[in-house]
């Protein structure tokens, strides 16, 4: 081989056929939870599944601002805020190694509506779950991706909770984790 074809071999992306969002997608993986609460140092396992992007006749690169829908959800392996959410989500292939995402919803959870030893004060059953990824595809049907996600009361956005009026009391989580996706 010459060090052209090696330099070929290696600029070709093994997943000609993934194209970010234009599948339905199963999503799994574990998430640090609680960083910066009561809650941190302990884990979630987190699922969710994903819709392809809406397709409604909008061509090129304008097409990837149309949503995907996503559900899911994280159980707290320690026994503390476990939570289900529904967002949409842009996916925006950046190039055939890369591509983001963010989204944007609603989630409602088993936690404490206020602070506690062992649990974050989240002022509200109903939160606002939104965050981003950034997610590498290994193969035609698979990609990794690193997430970071926040649940939040929304204080700062002019809700009233009841519980969420005063000093300290929009605590939210604040979670980062790994998640794998299978597309099909």
């Amino acid at each position: 081989m010459s060090a052209a074809t090696d330099a070929a071999a290696f600029a070709t992306p093994p997943v000609s056929n993934y194209v970010a969002g234009s599948q339905f997608e199963a999503r799994f993986g574990v998430f640090a939870a609680g960083i910066g609460s009561s809650e941190q140092g302990t884990a979630d396992l987190n699922g969710s599944f994903l819709t392809p992007r809406l397709n409604v006749g909008i061509p090129g690169y304008w097409a990837y601002l149309l949503p995907r829908f996503q559900l899911g959800g994280a159980v707290n392996l320690s026994g503390r805020t476990s939570f289900a959410y529904a967002d949409a989500v842009i996916t925006l292939p950046v190039t055939q190694w890369l591509f983001f995402e963010t989204f944007g919803g609603g989630a409602i959870h088993n936690g404490s509506l206020t602070p506690t030893l062992l649990l974050s004060g989240l002022g509200c059953p109903l939160l606002f779950h939104a965050g981003f990824s950034a997610g590498i595809p290994i193969t035609e049907h698979w990609n990794a991706l690193v997430t970071f996600e926040h649940l939040s009361n929304g204080k700062g956005l002019g809700t009233d909770c009841g519980t969420n009026q005063g000093p300290g009391t929009n605590q939210g989580l604040n979670n980062y984790g790994l998640r794998f996706g299978y597309a099909f």
